[in-house]
């Protein structure tokens, strides 16, 4: 398993996480673009806006896993660091392990009914506001990126439910809470 883990983290960071940060630079360099191109010659691209705006939010999808594997993805701590200083450590990774649980079936139940709606978008040929840019693509980055960040959630399960038993399978990555058993 860890050395399973260790691929997938590879993968992550490595291929995702650098393929989001490339997209978000392309399309930082073509919003520069376009700010001259509107300024100095009175023009842009007509499909500009869609691109920028599609491909900002496409690249935020992709990176949602890598956020995740980090635990900085929509973290609630409240719970959890309370019943770590209270002295609850168990019960504190219990309510982790749970959360991690319940993160991976959200993110199952939007994947199982998005991707009809994706499929659909690529069969009848939707396209953005521009009619340039289709935007059925922009639809399964959003289910790559949450099948992505579901697979995380499952390592993240597991680590926590091993680390109830009393064994933590990754040391080597840093804690949520700092919950030493």
């Amino acid at each position: 398993m860890t050395a399973l883990y260790k691929a997938w983290r590879f993968f992550q960071d490595r291929i995702v996480g650098y393929a989001a940060a490339t997209v978000l630079l392309g399309v930082t360099m073509l919003s520069v673009i376009e700010i001259f191109r509107r300024y100095i010659y009175g023009q842009t691209f007509h499909w500009g806006q869609d691109a920028v705006t599609y491909f900002t939010v496409a690249a935020t999808f992709i990176y949602f896993g890598t956020c995740q594997a980090q635990r900085t993805h929509l973290a609630v701590t409240l719970l959890p660091e309370w019943l770590r200083r209270s002295g609850r450590i168990k019960l504190g990774l219990a309510v982790q392990a749970v959360a991690s649980l319940l993160g991976f079936l959200f993110v199952l139940a939007v994947v199982w009914w998005g991707y009809p709606a994706a499929d659909r978008a690529l069969r009848l040929e939707r396209m953005t506001e521009s009619m340039i840019i289709p935007l059925w693509p922009f639809m399964y980055m959003l289910l790559f990126g949450l099948g992505v960040m579901g697979v995380t959630f499952l390592f993240q399960l597991y680590r926590d439910v091993m680390r109830l038993a009393g064994h933590d399978p990754f040391p080597w990555e840093p804690q949520h809470l700092e919950m030493e058993l």
